[in-house]
Order: structure tokens, then sequence, then C-alpha cells
């Protein structure tokens, strides 16, 4: 029987790069991410892969997190298996004290509030069985207390907050929880020009830690791994 995944933001970018993974191991795919036409191309992109997996794609604004709370419920419903939950939806600004309530409001649905909504109806279907494995995608923002993306850092620090405790209330139940915190990674979402892409991390590099992960041993526990980016890391010694 093949196992199941849920990938959020995972019609491009991180999501997607890991979806193409996931489709090379052959597992069947539950994908969701805000854009139905997005959705669409990622998912002919992955059949192109590989053929003999199954698809699902549901389309869903995260900064909606009653719709959110409502698909996690359905999924839960339909699927009594899932094996594996990455979060990886997500969205940057770099406003902080002129933010607008509704910046603020958007930033921490879709970096912090939706996903712990669904991860928190996941997580308990995969504690009832004693198996499975949760990656949220954080960012090293979260942890470096950056002047100019002040708020988006605070939804990181939030998520970076709401993993440890998962990764303590879930390890008596055999569920694994890690969170990535990547820096500056080549995607849209960074193409500002201040970094060249090829410096940046690259979604390969987060693909081979998240495969990485999973090969570990019942009794390895790796609750949270930070990814520095050559740049800015020369530029802090």
């Amino acid at each position: 029987m093949s196992k199941l995944a849920i990938i959020t933001g995972g019609s491009r970018g991180i999501g997607y790069s890991i979806a193409e993974k996931f489709a090379q191991m052959g597992f069947n795919l539950i994908l969701m991410a805000k854009t139905a036409s997005n959705l669409a191309s990622a998912k002919q992109g992955l059949l192109k892969i590989n053929a003999n997996i199954s698809i699902e794609t549901i389309a869903v604004d995260f900064s909606d997190s009653a719709a959110v709370e409502s698909i996690a419920q359905t999924i839960t419903e339909k699927h009594s298996n899932i094996d594996i939950l990455v979060n990886s939806a997500g969205v940057l600004s770099i406003e902080f004290e002129h933010a607008s309530a509704a910046t603020l409001s958007t930033l921490f649905s879709v970096n912090c509030i939706s996903t712990m909504v669904l991860t928190n109806a996941i997580s308990e279907q995969m504690k009832q069985a004693r198996s499975g494995y949760i990656i949220n995608i954080a960012s090293l923002a979260g942890k470096s207390h950056l002047p100019k993306i002040g708020a988006y850092a605070a939804t990181k620090a939030a998520l970076i907050s709401y993993s440890e405790s998962l990764y303590k209330h879930l390890l008596p139940h055999d569920v694994k929880v890690s969170c990535l915190c990547p820096s500056v990674v080549n995607t849209e979402m960074t193409d500002d020009g201040r970094i060249a892409n090829q410096d940046k991390i690259q979604t390969d590099d987060l693909v081979n830690a998240v495969t990485y992960i999973l090969t570990l041993g019942k009794g390895a526990q790796l609750p949270q791994l930070d990814i520095d980016c050559t740049p800015i890391a020369l530029a802090n010694l």
C-alpha cells in the first residue's frame, strides 16, 4: 500500500520540489495551495515523474484559517492513514512598523495559524495511529531578530516555538516532528536581486534535508535543523 504525504504550498517553490522527490519515492500526494491553476500544473508535472501515484489537489487560501480548518476535517475523515505532513505554505512581507492590521493578520494566518490548525488535526490522527512525520518549514529569520522583516520573523518565531512544543507533545506517541529553519532560499519569494540566486540555498538543499530526516531510524530525533546561506553567514563573521 502506497504511503500518503500532504504538502502545503505544494504547487511551487520548496513545496513543489519536495513533492517531486516524494513522487519519485512513490508517495501518493495531497497538494494544498492558493491557486487552482498552479496546482493543476503541478499535478501534471508530477504525474510525468510517476504516473502510478494518485494526486489530490486542494485550492485553499491559507489566510482563511476557518476554511483550512474545514478542509483539515474533510481530509482526516477521508484518509485514515496519513504518513507525512510537510508544511511549506508561507508568505513574505518586508513591512514592519508600517504594516497594517490586514497585513499582519495575513502574515500570521498564512505562516502560523492555518499551519497550526491543519497540523493539529493531522497530528491527532497520527497520534492515534502511533505513526507519522510532521515537517515544518520555518526560517532562520524566526531566530535572528532581523530589523527589516520583523513582522515576518515574528510569524516564523511562532512556528518554531509551536514546532518545539509539538515535538515534545508527540514524542511519547511515536510521531516525529522536525522544523527546518533555512535562511534565504532561491524561490520567487526571495528574487529581489540582493543575493545572486546561485549563491542562495537551493530548493534541492531542502529536499536533501527532508530526505535525510526521513532516513533516520526510530531511535533518532531531529527536532530542528538550521540551514544558513553562505553569503549571509560570511557577512555575519
